[in-house]
C-alpha cells in the first residue's frame, strides 16, 4: 500500500511540473523534466518518511517509549 501510494505521489507530481513548465513554457523541456524528476523523488520521499514516523508513533502508543530497546537487546 505504501509503495503504491508513494508510486502514485511521485507520477502525479512529476505530471504536475513537467506539464506546467512545458505548458506554459518556463525554461527548456530537458530542464523541465529534470526538475520533475527531482521534485516526484522529492515527494516520495516525504511520503514514505511520514509513513514511516506514523508507525513509529503507533509502535510507541502501542508498546510504550522503550520499544526500540528491546528489539535492540536480542
Amino acid at each position: 500500500m505504501v509503495k503504491t501510494f508513494r508510486n502514485t505521489v511521485m507520477v502525479l507530481t512529476f505530471l504536475m511540473v513537467a506539464g506546467a513548465n512545458i505548458l506554459w513554457d518556463f525554461v527548456n523541456t530537458y530542464i523541465a523534466c529534470g526538475l520533475a524528476l527531482a521534485a516526484s523523488v522529492t515527494a516520495g520521499f516525504c511520503v514514505e518518511r511520514a509513513f514511516i514516523k506514523r508507525s513509529h508513533r503507533e509502535m510507541i502508543r502501542v508498546h510504550g517509549a522503550d520499544w526500540r530497546t528491546a528489539k535492540e537487546e536480542e
